[in-house]
C-alpha cells in the first residue's frame, strides 16, 4: 500500500511538471498571431502581406521545436545515464531561464531576438521526453502504463487552457495597463519554480542510473532520427508519431492564424476557442480513453482514433461559422487525445525497459522535427491558401492509420 502511495506522489510530480512546461508552451498559440497580425502591437514596422506574416510566424513558431529536436534527446539520454532526477533538475533551470529571457525580449519588441529566446526555451524543455521515461518506470503493467500516459494526455488538455488563458487573457495592454506580452512569460516563470518543489519533495529517482558514461553529441536528435529507422521493433511507430504530429500539430499551431483571418475573429474569441479544444482533449483522456480500455486493446484503439480524428478535421474543414467550427475541432481534439496516448504506449512497449530514456527522446525528437516542419509548410501554403490548413491536417493523420494497418502488432499492446 506504501509503494502505491508513494509511485502516487511520483507520478504526480512528473504530472505537474509536464503540465507547467505544456502551460509555456501553448503561450505563443494565443500570443504570437495578434503580436505579427495586428500592427498596434508595434512589431512591425510597416503592414507587410498576409504571406510576408505567416512566413514570419512559422519562423517564430518553428524556433522552439527545432531547439526540441537537439535538447530532448540529449536530456533523454541523461535521464538514462545520470537517472532522471538530476536530468529534471538540468531541465526546469534552463526552461526558467528561458521564460524570463522571453518576457525581456518582448519588452524590446525584437523578432530576431525573440527567436531566439524561444529557441532556448525549446532546448531546455524537452523535459517531456523524461517525463514519458518516468511514467514507463513507474508503471508495473502494460495496462497501467496505457492508464498512466491517458491521465498525461489529460495533463495536457487540462493546463493548454491555462497557458492560453495567460498567453490570451494577460497580454493585452489594451484591457489594462498592467497587461503586456512580456507578462504571462513572468509569470509561467515563476509558476515553473514550483515544480523544483514537487520534484524534491516527491520524485524519488525511477531509474538506475548507468554507469558506463559515453559522450554526448549536440547533434543526437539527427542520429536519433537516423536510429530510429534502425530499430525494427518500433520504427514504424517512430515514423507514426512524426506523421500524428505534423496532423494534429499543423491544425493547433495556425488555428489562430486561421480564426483570425477567415473568421475575422479577436484575440479573446481565438482563445476561448483553443480553451475548447483543450477541453475536449481532457474529456478524450479523462473519459472517453479509460472507457475505451475496457473494451479494446491499446492496438484497436490507436486504430479508432487515428479514423476517427481524421473524418473529423476533414468535416471541420467544411464548418461555415466559427460556432460549428468551435465545436467540431473540439470533437476532434477528444479523439486526438486518444490517438497520441496511444502512440506513446505503443512505441514504449514497443522498445525494452533499459533504453524508455533514449527511445522517448527519439519519440520527442521525431515530434519535434514534426513541429518544426509544421511552421514553415503552414507558413508557405498559407500564403496560397488558409482553406488548406485542415484538409492537410486530415491527410497526414490518414497516413498515420496507414502506418498503423501496415504495422505489425506489437507484444503487449
Amino acid at each position: 500500500m506504501k509503494k502505491n502511495i508513494s509511485r502516487a506522489w511520483a507520478l504526480f510530480s512528473v504530472y505537474f511538471i509536464a503540465a507547467i512546461d505544456n502551460c509555456g508552451y501553448a503561450i505563443a498559440f494565443v500570443l504570437f498571431p495578434p503580436l505579427l497580425l495586428n500592427p498596434e502591437y508595434g512589431f512591425l514596422s510597416h503592414d507587410p502581406s498576409l504571406a510576408s506574416k505567416l512566413i514570419a510566424m512559422g519562423v517564430l513558431y518553428s524556433a522552439f521545436p527545432l531547439a526540441q529536436l537537439l535538447g530532448a534527446p540529449i536530456l533523454g539520454e541523461l535521464a538514462d545515464f545520470w537517472g532522471r532526477k538530476k536530468a529534471f533538475y538540468v531541465s526546469i533551470y534552463g526552461t526558467i531561464g528561458a521564460y524570463l529571457l522571453s518576457g525581456y525580449v518582448l519588452s524590446l519588441k525584437s523578432i530576431f531576438l525573440l527567436f531566439i529566446a524561444r529557441f532556448l526555451t525549446g532546448l531546455f524543455a524537452g523535459n517531456q521526453s523524461i517525463c514519458n521515461a518516468s511514467i514507463a518506470d513507474l508503471s508495473p503493467n502494460p495496462k497501467q502504463r496505457a492508464k498512466n500516459f491517458g491521465v498525461l494526455t489529460v495533463v495536457w488538455g487540462l493546463s493548454f487552457p491555462i497557458g492560453l488563458a495567460f498567453g490570451g487573457l494577460l497580454s493585452n495592454p489594451s484591457k489594462s495597463a498592467l497587461y503586456s506580452p512580456s507578462l504571462p512569460f513572468y509569470l509561467i516563470a515563476a509558476i515553473t519554480l514550483l515544480s523544483l518543489l514537487t520534484l524534491a519533495l516527491f520524485f524519488p529517482e525511477t531509474f538506475q542510473a548507468n554507469e558506463k558514461k559515453e559522450r554526448l553529441h549536440f547533434i543526437q536528435g539527427i542520429q536519433n532520427i537516423l536510429d530510429a529507422l534502425k530499430i525494427p521493433s518500433a520504427k514504424r511507430f517512430f515514423m507514426l508519431m512524426f506523421v500524428w504530429t505534423l496532423g494534429w500539430g499543423y491544425s493547433v499551431t495556425w488555428y489562430g492564424a486561421y480564426a483570425m483571418q477567415k473568421f475575422d475573429k479577436s484575440q479573446e474569441i481565438v482563445t476561448f476557442g483553443l480553451m475548447i479544444q483543450g477541453i475536449g482533449w481532457t474529456f478524450g483522456g479523462a473519459f472517453i480513453k479509460p472507457l475505451l480500455l475496457r473494451f479494446m486493446q491499446v492496438w484497436t484503439i490507436a486504430k479508432f482514433s487515428y479514423v476517427v480524428t481524421t473524418i473529423l478535421l476533414i468535416i471541420t474543414s467544411c464548418m461555415p461559422s466559427y460556432d460549428l467550427f468551435i465545436v467540431m475541432f473540439a470533437l476532434s481534439a477528444v479523439m486526438g487525445a486518444i490517438s497520441l496516448s496511444s502512440t506513446f504506449n505503443i512505441i514504449s512497449i514497443a522498445t525494452p525497459k533499459n533504453i524508455q530514456g533514449k527511445a522517448m527522446g527519439i519519440t520527442q525528437s521525431m515530434m519535434a522535427l514534426g513541429f518544426f516542419l509544421v511552421p514553415i509548410l503552414g507558413g508557405i501554403i498559407g500564403a496560397i491558401s488558409i482553406d488548406t490548413f485542415f484538409p492537410i491536417s486530415a491527410f497526414f493523420l490518414f497516413i498515420g492509420l496507414m502506418i498503423l494497418l501496415r504495422s505489425k502488432k506489437p507484444c503487449g499492446s
